[in-house]
């Protein structure tokens, strides 16, 4: 009696961690249409005002030049914050593509190589499976950009015995696994965590000095 009182326990934190991610990626969703749809016009409305404006003054041009520079920095820096918060390719082109952008933009700001062979994703999976493939996707390689400084990453993903593995690898810098989190050690269990809600598996094959393999299982369903 007591062991199904447990897994009654268990079964109820696992729906109710699962809303609240629901709830995270709508209020994700909101915010990011926020920033683009309303900030983001209003930002590109006054960088063409201050690009279209001349001045009676070389050194007010100079100025005025300078304040669109900036505006348009903060254009670019708002379009990829609300990008991040809610991919808009996800829905509208797909996982493959989605997690294909991911690594083109992150090794075209590296200067490196990426080898990507995503075909597995393009077949149909359930929406939350999908959104979290994505965000392993995401926070794997923002942890490379951030950590890694490696010379060549690999993103790939393949399916065999019904079950999808996705993989993210790097040959950068690596750490000790058994060294107290940091903040990166710390998005790996969040990983984790989000994964296992949704009967997946997340391993980490890493070493200082020899690079990380992240993989994320997931079993397909018939």
């Amino acid at each position: 009696m007591q062991a199904d009182s447990g897994k009654d326990n268990q079964a109820e934190r696992r729906r109710l961690a699962r809303r609240l991610i629901a709830v995270q990626e709508e209020q994700r969703l909101r915010l990011s249409r926020e920033l683009h749809d309303d900030l983001g016009q209003m930002l590109a409305s006054v960088a063409l005002e201050l690009h279209t404006i001349r001045a009676d003054s070389a050194e007010l041009d100079v100025r005025l030049s300078r304040a669109a520079q900036l505006v348009d920095q903060l254009s670019t820096r708002v379009h990829d914050a609300a990008w991040s918060l809610r991919p808009a390719d996800l829905d509208r082109m797909g996982l493959r593509a989605s997690v294909e952008d991911l690594a083109s933009m992150l090794c075209a700001q590296l200067g490196i190589p990426c080898d990507v062979d995503l075909e597995a994703l393009s077949r149909p999976l359930e929406r939350e499976v999908a959104l979290t493939l994505y965000r392993i996707a995401q926070e794997a390689l923002t942890n490379i950009g951030k950590h890694a400084r490696p010379d060549h990453v690999s993103v790939t993903a393949h399916i065999w015995d019904n079950k999808l593995r996705l993989t993210v690898e790097d040959n950068g810098r690596g750490f000790d696994s058994a060294v107290a989190p940091g903040s990166h050690h710390l998005g790996l269990a969040g990983m984790k965590e989000r994964l296992a809600l949704i009967g997946g598996e997340l391993t980490v094959e890493t070493a200082k000095g020899r690079g990380t393999a992240i993989y994320a299982d997931v079993r397909l369903t018939a």
